[in-house]
């Protein structure tokens, strides 16, 4: 007979498995091909079960209440309160995220190294699975700590200068920290037992080469891997991969500390973040692990997306002079000083960098070089015409694209999709 426990219990198993919102994709409206943008945003599996996987995991007895995160573009993400208090964040891959196995597996490990190898802010796992008819969820799914604090994105604009130099710092260290060490391979980064290990591999750090039995490199995950849809005629993107073959080895840098095999998080943007609210500079974890991988340095991008750099590669590393403001209405002031406070954070960034991370800065500096090497081979005119043509076309959709952009402010439709 059921004890009044399991009574209450089946009462949440219950609701939770019978509330659509939870599987489907809620965030908004997707202008072009919404039926298919929703299916593969869209995810059933048994929620009674994940929130049963969770409470094991803290040593609860139960959860007790679930809350749905407002919807990534890759995942859906939960936060579980358990009934002795405990909060914790389980995670769900959607059907777009990602080679199946891979994508989740790959996360979990690369958490668990920049934990334990790169002292990074990254939240603690404590379940998972990568293979999703294993287990009676019937979904791939991570279960971690629930990051204290608040999305950076929150506090940023309201941030005093000084301490928005002190959160660049903080970065500084950071990325510092990834850069002692490398890697014997190029991909992303497993448990052991989870991937085909690869001969020889092993990560140097500080010098010293280590052959971690616990982890391995595998196949990378980043979805940036795939091509890009500008481009939609398939014969003339085999052209240009062709053409770019032959142009590589003169593109790419001849100094080994900029080819090394690097780990890198390539999207700190705001909402990655996580600060303390009354102490902003203070970062309590860094989250969204999932396309992490490990690539040339020349390959990661040196700044953070929060720093909201849109503008031309600074020339020198002066500080802007102070726009003046006495002829400009109000908004048009807000503007140009929210301009010159942007600027003048990107500069001290810079500056930082190149203070603190030479190496780093050595790359930033190779990206305004020419090439050392002869251009190997020619074009024709008729070739010079026909991607003139295709070059202007480009310009003229951009440019046409950031006009309505502008006019639509924040009706724009980011990534397809309106909130």
């Amino acid at each position: 007979m059921p004890t009044e426990r399991d009574s209450t219990y089946h009462s949440f198993r219950s609701g939770w498995n019978s509330n659509d919102e939870f599987f489907k994709f809620t965030r908004g409206r997707f202008v072009v091909e919404e039926a298919e943008n929703l299916r593969r945003r869209e995810i059933k599996f048994d929620l009674n079960n994940l929130a049963q996987a969770a409470a094991d995991s803290v040593g609860a007895a139960q959860c007790s209440s679930i809350k749905k995160y407002p919807n990534g573009m890759f995942n859906k993400s939960f936060l579980m309160t358990m009934v002795d208090g405990q909060e914790i964040v389980a995670k769900v891959p959607n059907p777009n995220a990602g080679v199946p196995h891979f994508t989740t597996a790959s996360e979990v490990a690369t958490m668990d190294f920049a934990r334990k190898v790169l002292n990074a802010p990254a939240p603690h796992v404590h379940a998972c699975n990568s293979r999703a008819k294993s287990h009676p969820v019937g979904a791939e799914f991570i279960i971690m700590d629930k990051v204290e604090g608040v999305p950076l994105s929150e506090v940023w604009d309201t941030t005093q200068l000084q301490q928005k130099l002190k959160v660049i710092l903080a970065m500084t260290s950071l990325q510092k920290e990834w850069l002692t060490v490398s890697f014997s391979h190029y991909g992303s980064l497993y448990y052991a037992g989870d991937v085909q290990s690869l001969a020889y591999n092993h990560y140097v750090n500080e010098g010293m080469a280590i052959n971690d039995p616990e982890f391995a490199i595998g196949p990378a995950t980043g979805r940036d891997w795939g091509f890009s849809n500008a481009q939609t005629d398939p014969a003339k993107k085999l052209t240009a991969l062709a053409w770019y073959q032959k142009i590589v080895d003169a593109l790419i840098p001849k100094d080994t500390s900029a080819t090394s095999p690097c780990f890198w998080h390539d999207d700190l943007h705001g909402d990655n973040i996580f600060v303390d609210p009354h102490n902003p500079e203070r970062t309590t974890g860094n989250i969204d692990w999932r396309s992490c991988h490990i690539s040339p340095l020349f390959n990661h991008s040196p700044d953070p997306a929060f720093l909201d750099w849109d503008g031309l590669e600074p020339e020198t590393l002066d500080l802007p002079e102070r726009p003046t403001l006495s002829k400009l209405s109000t908004e048009e002031r807000s503007a140009a000083m929210r301009e010159y406070l942007v600027q003048n954070v990107f500069i001290g960034w810079r500056k930082l960098m190149h203070g603190k991370n030479p190496d780093l800065y050595q790359l930033v500096g190779f990206r305004k070089t020419p090439a050392d090497t002869p251009f190997p081979f020619d074009f024709s005119e008729e070739d010079f015409e026909r991607i003139k043509l295709d070059r202007d076309g480009v310009v003229a959709g951009t440019e046409l694209v950031s006009n309505i952009k502008e006019k639509m402010g924040g009706l724009w439709p980011d990534k397809g999709f309106i909130e």
